[in-house]
């Protein structure tokens, strides 16, 4: 469907129940450089269950995947019914009395920011796809940062030759470029935007409404009224929580709702992305070898009936090691393959956002790496075609979008202080400082600066002031007891800036709260937008028992940490059923985390995405039932 922008909001049906809608907004918000350019950004809404003049409305929840780069229109399409099923009361709409109910309905609001999926102008580089995908498979080829004596020598070649080539593309354009007008801040000021528009519209349908059945003196009024009453609600993951926290901070009177999950800490993030990190990712990884030393051998082969968690990672350690200089050569029906040490990294990193659903087949994967053969092995290799070959469309007139993560660099870098300063010495420093904190994934996250050492494209605006303000409503912040990239120190660090805010934890590995799901943890980000009520302060949820609990506040696990507080809970769901429908709607959640969504986990690399297509492949094949984990 072709939907031209409009400066009004103006919704089509486009699938499955949703609306969509292309936004005409100014490209250059805070200069007024280019008046006559525009972004027409991307906008799919899963409309709430009541009408917009049922006083139960709770009026759009706009939601935000993470990246940067990540696009909110498909997000959305992926999994808006669940996000809605989750903050939506659990009364029925149809049947309950709307005039007594405290109940409230929202709609999902998922968009694509500035240079990204189907807003437009697109974020690019190259010219077309196959330059695009071919320069993606020969970075590819040089394997990571420490995959031989050669890497970093090559990669940060080819990286100065791809930041040079882009700032002469940008230069060569008729048109102003987009990537110097997609800061983070320009996304929130157009997050602003969308709420007033959208208030805007909700205005226009209940004054016809009111027209319709008595009539309406001061209809233009309350239209016009609207936009500047108008507050956001919002629910972001990962970098979605630094989009927040910038829109937070320059909009402090415009806050309703604002759930922060995945908590990014401004500090390192605007540092250019610091060491702080990679703070706890590690104590994921040794959730792996707990979790394989619980199950044993029948739920992970990896595992000997007398296995230790440190056996586990001796065998684990010796069997990446071996693809050093040795790596897998594989015959499928499509073609060769060959699986690298640069490939079971990446994999292992990936696991991390997802244990719940990953490890229980990280075990299978590492014993037929292990044999160099194996059913797992070949679902897996299966998956990395795309990251290895390129292939063109039996139809030459099909459309292919340009595989790229140039909106990341656009967003990250531009976000970020300046490093081009920087030399190689300068970056093999911090590549090692990583590597001590994270030898998992020192290499990979530390090629997200490297990139930046060479994007030299600035924006014409990014926000440089203080993150922290007295909002018009305390933020909720969610943080994991172990989260790969954005740590549970990173959480209460925000949240400190924000006066009355609270830091949820949850006691559980993965990345973001929708990585386990949690009885408790529904129950409060339910009540937050239904009533506005924060959890009590030092409030820590417990998920479901399992292989994988990480028994933070027991002195006996070897994830104790004293400082967090076991609190009761209490009966928080009075209706069993109301939580089995909360917790299938979070099931799925998980499995987007893990199996379809590229983008909460940031589009660091594209051999991440790459390999996590083959993860998608293998869960699908395989796919997880929920009581191996929760008995």
């Amino acid at each position: 469907m072709q939907i031209n922008a409009t400066e009004s909001l103006k919704f089509h049906s486009c699938e499955n129940g949703f609306e969509c809608a292309k936004l005409k907004l100014p490209l250059d918000h805070f200069n007024g450089s280019h008046p006559k350019s525009f972004v027409s950004v991307a906008i799919a809404k899963l409309p709430a269950q009541v009408p917009v003049d049922d006083p139960r409305y709770g009026g759009p929840i706009l939601i935000n995947p993470g990246g940067p780069g990540g696009p909110g229109v498909f997000f959305n399409f992926l999994v808006g019914r669940q996000l809605q099923t989750v903050v939506d009361s659990a009364e029925d709409p149809k049947t309950s009395n709307h005039k007594n109910s405290s109940a409230r309905y929202f709609d999902i609001i998922g968009f694509d920011p500035r240079g990204i999926g189907e807003t437009e102008p697109s974020a690019t580089c190259m010219p077309n796809v196959p330059s695009a995908w071919s320069w993606m498979l020969r970075e590819l080829s040089e394997g990571q940062l420490g995959s031989s004596d050669a890497a970093l020598g090559r990669l940060w070649s080819m990286s100065e030759a791809f930041g040079s080539s882009c700032k002469k593309n940008s230069e060569k354009q008729e048109e102003p470029d987009i990537k110097r007008y997609m800061s983070t801040a320009a996304v929130a000021h157009d997050m602003l935007d969308i709420v007033e528009k959208h208030a805007v519209w909700v205005a226009e349908k209940t004054v016809a409404v009111s027209k319709a059945s008595r009539g309406c003196k001061d209809s233009a009024m309350k239209i016009q009224s609207a936009a500047k009453k108008a507050k956001l609600q919002y629910w972001g993951f990962s970098y979605g929580t630094y989009l927040g926290a910038t829109f937070a901070s320059m909009y402090p009177d415009r806050i309703e709702r604002f759930i922060l999950d995945g908590v990014v800490n401004s500090d390192d993030y605007n540092a250019s992305l610091g060491n702080g990190s990679l703070h706890d990712t590690e104590k994921v990884m040794s959730t792996f070898y707990s979790y394989c030393a619980n199950v044993g051998p029948a739920a992970c082969p990896l595992a000997a009936s007398s296995s230790s968690p440190g056996d586990i990672e001796d065998r684990l350690q010796r069997i990446v090691k071996s693809l050093y200089h040795n790596p897998i050569g594989i015959d499928t029906p499509f073609g060769p393959e060959v699986l690298t040490y640069s490939d079971i990294r990446t994999l292992l990193f990936l696991s991390l956002y997802s244990p719940g659903l990953i490890f229980p087949f990280l075990g299978s994967f590492l014993v037929n790496v292990e044999a160099r053969h194996g059913p797992v092995l070949d679902q897996y290799v299966a998956g990395l075609r795309s990251a290895h070959v390129y292939s063109c469309p039996l139809n030459a007139s099909a459309p292919q979008k340009i595989p790229t993560n140039v909106p990341t660099w656009a967003i990250l870098c531009g976000d970020g202080k300046d490093v081009t300063d920087d030399d190689i010495a300068d970056f093999e420093e911090y590549w090692h400082e990583l590597e001590k904190i994270s030898p998992t994934s020192g290499a990979i996250w530390s090629s997200l600066r490297m990139k930046c050492n060479h994007w030299n494209i600035r924006p014409a605006y990014r926000y440089q002031g203080e993150f922290s303000a007295n909002t018009s409503h305390p933020i909720l912040w969610l943080s994991n007891t172990a989260d790969p990239v954005t740590p549970r120190k990173s959480g209460r660090i925000m949240a400190e800036r924000f006066p009355g805010s609270v830091q949820l934890v949850q006691d559980s590995a993965g990345h973001c709260s929708l990585s386990t799901p949690t009885p408790c943890t529904l129950h409060y980000i339910r009540k937050y937008f239904q009533t506005g009520d924060l959890p009590p302060e030092n409030t820590m949820c417990v998920p479901p028992s399992s292989a994988l609990s990480l028994n933070s506040t027991d002195s006996t696990s070897r994830f104790h940490d004293p400082s967090l507080k076991a609190v009761g809970n209490g009966e928080l769901w009075g209706n069993t059923m109301q939580l089995e429908v909360a917790m299938a709607a979070a099931e799925r959640l998980q499995q987007w985390a893990s199996e379809d969504n590229l983008w909460i986990m940031g589009s660091m690399h594209q051999a991440e995405d790459r390999n996590l297509l083959a993860i998608s492949q293998m869960i699908k094949g395989r796919r997880l039932a929920l009581t191996d984990l929760y008995p």
